[in-house]
């Protein structure tokens, strides 16, 4: 049976090319259903069994955050993916409180959306699956704990009588004889997500079977374990029985003792803390919160060298941004301090490099933008060393593409003939960037940047002023309908070109044609024949 899947978004380009992508990995395996906004979404999910639902954020009439909100109202709600741009990243985290599965940033990256798609049918498979053995109302108890628990995980400031309260509905009680915390994960990023669902499989199976009194396990917002214990050796019988088969790379981080239930997120916070430390380590097993929560602060980030290294791009000096990169990234020192200090070097390179680029350059550095997703969050790559080999490779794409922009700041002579080309070619409907760019033989990227600044616009803002002139020429000295006229200037259809006109000029193609009385057309008389 088919999977069914909605997709929700107000550009029909992305509801198709989601569709594209999906449908050449996974062939016959989806029953597709498309919305342009959250209105028209819910008509379909009140009539159809959603099971996954991508939707953008932004959107009219509904925007995608009220329709995730009202999903509640519904018997049967659907796995929901987030679609962002990059600028409503803080904007997606609301999202978080409504149980979305994940997020993709825009453009979407075909391997990140199969990787999601796949991890959503493992955890859409294991509820089938949970669903077969216990009842409706025990999943819905089991829901209810989860939601629970994870209401204290992600509240500060809660009261100790808030979290007793909280903790007492989850099932859990009595921790005043001590308890303390592990978060498991699974060690390789790719896959993880998988991983960890089957790691949730393994350690139900182990407290299922070896349990004692009073354990329990849940799982955070980015899908890790939870387990609480009374007893720390516990938590090495769990890793024993974890290390069997394909699972013995899995890492935990395990909080200290406490015996008191108003510290829960505080002990889950060190459970993550200790976790977060296998980033520089790079290996399966356990770490301690005592292990760890005596290292010195370091309040002293290398910001002159970051900031030098962010100069230095588009010049000659490889060299020295790589002395300077070792530099800011100094393993051993980096080792010697809380983890802290790795975070806070790690967002001061985002901020004063990566991001001063983007705002410069913007979209022309879409293909490099798509890299620094990947290394943008510290925490996305499995290991230190990934991460600065990561960041390493990321400045020499940016060192190339802003010397190459520098190089040629402004060829007049292939820009010239790159308009003639676009006036000789207005009227194609498949005229675009890629078409323009081989003209002249330039790279895609660069030819990008260079006709930004050579016209001061975008190639899609300079095509459509252009398509826009010869339209009111032909509006003004023509008789050709407004249809025909939008055609001729290589609009899709009518409607567009409705809607774009009235956009530039504020008044609607027909009543520019009609601001006059006349339509400035010569009537041409012909002269009669000469008989004789």
């Amino acid at each position: 049976m088919k999977r069914t899947l909605l997709i929700v978004d107000d550009e029909e380009f992305i509801r198709v090319g989601i569709r594209a992508m999906l449908e050449r990995e996974f062939p016959d395996f989806y029953q597709f259903y498309f919305a342009e906004d959250g209105e028209e979404a819910l008509e379909i999910l009140g009539s159809n069994a959603i099971d996954i639902m991508i939707t953008d954020i932004r959107m009219p009439i509904m925007d995608g955050i009220t329709l995730i909100g009202l999903l509640r109202q519904l018997e049967h709600r659907p796995a929901v993916v987030i679609v962002s741009g990059y600028d409503d990243f803080e904007y997606a985290k609301q999202a978080i409180r409504y149980e979305v599965r994940d997020y993709l940033l825009k453009p979407i990256v075909r391997g990140e959306l199969h990787q999601t798609l796949i991890r959503l049918e493992h955890e859409l498979k294991r509820d089938e699956e949970i669903q077969g053995m216990l009842s409706a109302a025990a999943l819905k108890e089991e829901a209810y704990r989860q939601s629970e628990i994870q209401y204290v995980l992600l509240n500060d400031g809660m009261s100790d009588g808030e979290v007793a309260e909280k903790l007492e509905k989850s099932g859990i009680s009595e921790l005043q004889a001590g308890y303390c915390l592990g978060l498991v994960q699974a060690v390789e990023l790719e896959g993880r997500a998988e991983g960890n669902v089957v790691l949730q499989t393994r350690i139900d199976e182990f407290l299922r079977n070896t349990g004692q009194p009073g354990e329990w396990r849940f799982t955070d917002k980015e899908g890790r374990s939870l387990v609480l214990v009374r007893d720390e050796r516990r938590l090495n019988e769990l890793l024993d029985h974890l290390g069997q088969g394909r699972l013995k790379s899995c890492q935990m981080g395990v909080s200290d003792w406490t015996e008191e239930p108003e510290r829960f997120r505080e002990a889950y916070l060190q459970a993550l803390k200790a976790l977060r430390y296998f980033f520089l380590k790079s290996a399966p097993g356990m770490i301690r919160y005592s292990q760890i929560k005596d290292k010195p602060h370091c309040r002293e980030i290398p910001r002159e060298e970051i900031i030098k290294i962010g100069n230095m791009l588009g010049t000659e000096r490889e060299q020295e941004i790589k002395t300077l990169l070792i530099k800011v990234l100094e393993y051993p020192k980096i080792l010697r301090y809380d983890i802290s200090y790795m975070e806070e070097i790690s967002k001061a390179i985002n901020e004063l490099i990566f991001d001063r680029v983007f705002f410069i350059y913007g979209e022309e550095a879409v293909e490099i933008l798509k890299l620094y997703r990947q290394i943008g969050s510290l925490y996305q790559s499995p290991s230190f060393h990934s991460y600065y080999h990561g960041v390493e490779n990321l400045l020499d794409r940016l060192n190339d593409f802003i010397r190459e922009v520098k190089s040629t700041h402004l060829n007049q002579k292939e820009m010239r003939a790159a308009l003639e080309f676009i006036d000789r070619n207005y009227e194609r409907k498949d005229l675009n960037l890629a078409m323009v760019s081989n003209h002249v033989s330039f790279n895609y990227s660069y030819f990008s940047s260079v006709f930004k600044e050579y016209t001061g616009m975008s190639l899609i803002q300079y095509i459509k002023k252009l398509r826009l002139t010869k339209a009111k020429e032909l509006l003004d000295h023509s008789l050709l309908k407004v249809y025909e006229i939008s055609a001729k200037v290589g609009f899709d259809n009518p409607k567009h070109f409705n809607k774009v006109f009235r956009e530039a000029e504020g008044i609607s193609p027909m009543e520019y044609r009609m601001r006059t009385t006349s339509l400035h057309v010569p009537i041409v008389v012909p002269k009669e024949e000469n008989i004789d």
